[in-house]
């Protein structure tokens, strides 16, 4: 308890961050909200490809409060990624990258949440759902010499059956389990180091304690977004903030969807992946996109966080990333490809000279 006391309470805090430092919380609540309903869904899914859809609808439809579960868990993957998109970018307008354990930490749980929300997007079997996993298992394929048999690996067989589904509800709650174990040591981190501030100062003269100041901040960020999901789940229950239409319907190997995509907080990786006509060009510049993303911890920029031009160069990377989530949606031509093209490339640029 004392242990929990000192790390939690009692931390030293720089005195002049605002409520734009409680993105992290906010994300440790959400993942709570996110466990636990989840839990509550695992006990009336079954994790066979002739029963999960029904399993699915017989939740929303039968199970009483079933509906407000379900959606609970589907309306917070999205609310997760929204705060930790926010999170990030604001890591990068004030330089938090140069920490590079918190960096790798971080980027670790960022794809470990990717992964988690794809899986957790194939279980209710629907269309999409079934169409997206072969897609997206599919492009291990394009890799030389292993790649087939990473793809029968994975699927448990010569295509996506009930092997598959298996090994996907599996991993779905592995996954948070090393997430948690991640986010202990982000945690750990961020308190040996110290949090980052506006100013840059990290004497300990300039710092004060956690309790009281920082957790009423805390406190409200959480209030507030409680209150805005509360709103929605009163009036906007039925809402899916960008599930297929196709994905309500069983999923039939036979009937290809006109257009296969991923959910919206995939949409930006999807529309650069697309751009490129060949499937090795589109896995290689998304390679690139994230491998200059994790490492800019290596960045010894000349600059400070005040650096008019580095504020700059953000806002278009944030401009860029919210273009190629729109462009995802839009269909495969003229000139919408050409500029898909163009924004991943520009992310990529201006990623090499923060």
């Amino acid at each position: 308890m004392k242990k929990l006391i000192d790390n939690v309470i009692l931390t030293p805090t720089p005195s002049n961050i605002s409520l734009m430092w409680n993105f992290g919380s906010m994300l440790g609540v959400s993942m709570l909200i996110q466990t636990i309903s989840g839990i509550f869904i695992s006990m009336n899914y079954c994790n066979n490809i002739n029963e999960a859809f029904n399993s699915y609808i017989f939740l929303s439809k039968i199970i009483k409060n079933g509906l407000i579960i379900q959606m609970t868990h589907a309306h917070f993957s999205s609310i997760i990624f929204i705060i930790m998109y926010l999170h990030i970018f604001k890591a990068m307008m004030n330089k938090s990258f140069n920490k590079k354990d918190m960096w790798m930490s971080g980027n670790l749980m960022l794809l470990l949440i990717m992964m988690s929300a794809f899986i957790g997007y194939v279980l209710p079997w629907g269309q999409m759902s079934f169409w997206g996993a072969t897609v997206i298992t599919n492009i291990f394929s394009s890799i030389p010499f292993l790649g087939k048999k990473i793809v029968i690996w994975v699927w448990g067989g010569f295509s996506v059956e009930n092997p598959t589904l298996n090994r996907f509800f599996s991993l779905h709650f592995l996954i948070p389990l090393i997430i948690l174990l991640l986010s202990m040591i982000h945690l750990a981190v961020l308190h040996q180091k110290g949090s980052s501030n506006q100013t840059g100062i990290f004497a300990m003269k300039d710092k004060i304690l956690f309790n009281k100041s920082f957790m009423f901040k805390d406190v409200m960020s959480l209030v507030l977004t409680l209150m805005v999901y509360s709103l929605i789940l009163s009036f906007f229950i039925d809402f899916h903030f960008s599930m297929a239409k196709e994905n309500f319907f069983p999923a039939d190997p036979l009937n290809t969807p006109l257009h296969i995509k991923p959910e919206w907080y995939f949409m930006f990786a999807y529309a650069i992946l697309r751009s490129i006509p060949s499937k090795i060009g589109g896995i290689l510049s998304l390679l690139i996109l994230f491998l200059v993303f994790f490492f800019l911890m290596m960045n010894k920029s000349f600059y400070s966080k005040f650096f008019f031009l580095k504020k700059i160069s953000i806002l278009i990377l944030l401009m860029s990333f919210v273009i190629l989530t729109n462009l995802g949606y839009k269909l495969i031509e003229y000139p919408f490809t050409e500029m898909s093209l163009t924004f991943g490339f520009m992310m990529i640029f201006i990623m090499t000279l923060l």
